[in-house]
């Protein structure tokens, strides 16, 4: 299968692998390559590329994702993530530790959210 390359900025172009939206899944689950979910999963989700949650998905769990795109809806915690990009109707409900974070117009974050940098726990050296 050849890749999609993205196009105008929209990395989700990039998904090879899918869950459809008859989808429902309980457990953990890991993946490789860029991934889109469009159907319901509970559980515990980590992704070493893209992870795409579909606008009809509704994903209840914690998720470890290099880059997390969500359209859909997500409750759970977010760790590790290079970008996590709420979409205009995306609705995320958790806490979100990322490097980049993105809440377009439109779109719905409850939560709390830790960015890059030294984490509140971690001592600065004095001068």
């Amino acid at each position: 299968m050849a890749e999609a390359k993205p196009v105008n900025g929209n990395a989700w172009q990039e998904v090879r692998v899918s869950l459809g939206p008859d989808a429902e899944v309980t457990g953990k689950l890991s993946f490789t390559v860029p991934t889109r979910i469009e159907g319901k999963l509970k559980g515990e989700v980590r992704a070493t590329d893209l992870l795409v949650v579909g606008p009809q998905a509704i994903v209840h769990a914690s998720v470890q994702a290099e880059k997390l795109i969500v359209l859909g809806e997500v409750r759970g915690e977010v760790r590790h993530a290079a970008r996590v990009e709420i979409c205009t109707g995306g609705r995320l409900f958790g806490d979100v530790e990322t490097k980049c974070f993105v809440v377009q117009e439109g779109a719905t974050f409850d939560g709390n959210a830790r960015m890059g940098g030294n984490r509140p726990d971690t001592p600065i050296a004095a001068k």
